[in-house]
């Protein structure tokens, strides 16, 4: 089973970490593959694809040989959405946290992300996510594409938290560590 684990990973976290760990343990056969956004992307304070793709590759690791990165996305000449990269790598997943499943609706090409796809979400804050699920009618015909791991680990740690406080524990050591001597953030 390929996982695709997408996000910005503006640093990665140890949340990030700690999240691929669960999945490649939960499911001994899985490969996690991250999958960092362009740059082309808009996002603010996003360091550059290069210092983005080294961090996830420290990060890869640490979690062994049944983790990777890849810089798909990175290689585009502009940002096509989830559904085109998810096109490039058939049979797999997508991991995506709650919070980004509520705006699931306006990604690109919506509804047929989730007709053609399937999904492992993690549980994040309170967000019921069988509501939203149900609440959709697209989402709701299509529930079997969702993989919902309640029991995943439940971290309250984010790449944005750590911008603001610069608070190392919140980093993998040599993640702080590449930081630290390339003098982002």
């Amino acid at each position: 089973m390929k996982i695709i684990y997408g996000g910005s990973f503006n640093p990665p976290t140890i949340a990030h970490y700690k999240i691929a760990k669960y999945l490649l343990k939960k499911y001994k056969d899985s490969e996690i593959i991250f999958m960092p956004t362009s740059s082309l992307y808009h996002k603010d304070e996003l360091a550059s694809d290069k210092d983005r793709l080294r961090m996830l590759e420290i990060v890869a690791e640490e979690l062994g040989a049944r983790a990777s990165v890849s810089d798909f996305e990175m290689k585009q000449d502009g940002y096509y959405g989830t559904t085109y990269t998810l096109a490039h790598f058939p049979e797999s997943y997508f991991l995506l946290g709650a919070d980004n499943l509520v705006n699931i609706n306006k990604w690109i090409n919506f509804p047929n992300i989730v007709i053609q796809n399937k999904f492992i979400v993690i549980p994040r804050g309170n967000i019921d996510i069988m509501a939203i699920i149900e609440k959709d009618d697209f989402m709701s015909k299509h529930k079997e594409n969702f993989t919902i791991l309640e029991d995943a680990p439940k971290l309250n740690v984010s790449s944005s938290e750590y911008r603001k406080t610069k608070n190392k524990k919140l980093l993998l050591t040599k993640v702080n560590q590449y930081i630290k001597e390339n003098n982002l953030y």
